[in-house]
C-alpha cells in the first residue's frame, strides 16, 4: 500500500486531477450522506445540460448558476440514477479511479493533512463487496 500526505488546501485539486487524468472519466466512490447513511456509485464528470431520466422524460437545466462551493463539493452525474450529486470532500471515504481505488483518512493534527493511500491491487470481489457496503477499508489490503 502507498500512501502520501495531501495537506488542506491541495486535496481537492489533487482528486480533481485524479478524476480528470483517466482516460474512461468514469470513476467509483463512497461516501457519508448528510443524513449519515453510505451511500456508493458511479460517477462522471461531465456537464449535462439536459439528460434523459429514468423514467423516460428528459430533464433540462435551467441556466442557473452553481449553488455550491467546488472547493468543497465534486459535482458529479451519477450514471446509475441519472442525477446530478454534490459529493463532499469532507465525507468522502474511498474513490476508484480506472482499476486502482484510493482510501482517504482524516487525522486531526497541527498541519490538518489528510492521508490517500494507494492500494496496489484490489481483487475484483473486494471491490464488489466494497460497493455493496458488506466490508470496512482495513480488510481489503
Amino acid at each position: 500500500m502507498i500512501h502520501a500526505d495531501v495537506k488542506i488546501g491541495q486535496f481537492t485539486d489533487f482528486v480533481y486531477t485524479l478524476l480528470e487524468q483517466t482516460k474512461s472519466k468514469k470513476f467509483r466512490a463512497g461516501f457519508i450522506k448528510k443524513d449519515g447513511t453510505y451511500r456508493v456509485g458511479k460517477f462522471d464528470l461531465k456537464y449535462r445540460g439536459r439528460w434523459k431520466q429514468l423514467d423516460g422524460s428528459t430533464y433540462v437545466r435551467k441556466g442557473k448558476a452553481r449553488t455550491t462551493n467546488p472547493d468543497e463539493y465534486i459535482l458529479a452525474h451519477d450514471l446509475e440514477n441519472k442525477q446530478p450529486r454534490n459529493i463532499s470532500f469532507d465525507r468522502l471515504l474511498w474513490i476508484g479511479v480506472g482499476k486502482k481505488l484510493y482510501r482517504i483518512n482524516r487525522y486531526k493534527t497541527g498541519d490538518e493533512s489528510i492521508r490517500v493511500f494507494e492500494f496496489e491491487r484490489v481483487k475484483f470481489s473486494g471491490l464488489k463487496d466494497l460497493l455493496k457496503g458488506n466490508i470496512n477499508l482495513e480488510e481489503i489490503q
